[in-house]
């Protein structure tokens, strides 16, 4: 935004009201609509959670 400010040690913080942060050692769960993008490229969703998994650990 115009006047945003982001500061991270080892937290994070904005000081805007429609800021949405995760510290980039946060761990969430697997988007949803990763899933589907990959099920619709044929893959099954263990196969597809498997790549989205591999994929961040490498």
């Amino acid at each position: 935004m115009d006047n945003g400010q982001v500061g991270a040690v080892p937290k994070v913080e904005a000081n805007c009201v429609d800021a949405s942060l995760i510290h980039e050692a946060a761990i969430g769960k697997i988007a949803g609509e990763q899933i589907i993008k990959l099920m619709s490229l044929g893959l099954t969703e263990e196969e597809a959670e498997e790549m989205i998994v591999n994929g961040f650990l490498k």
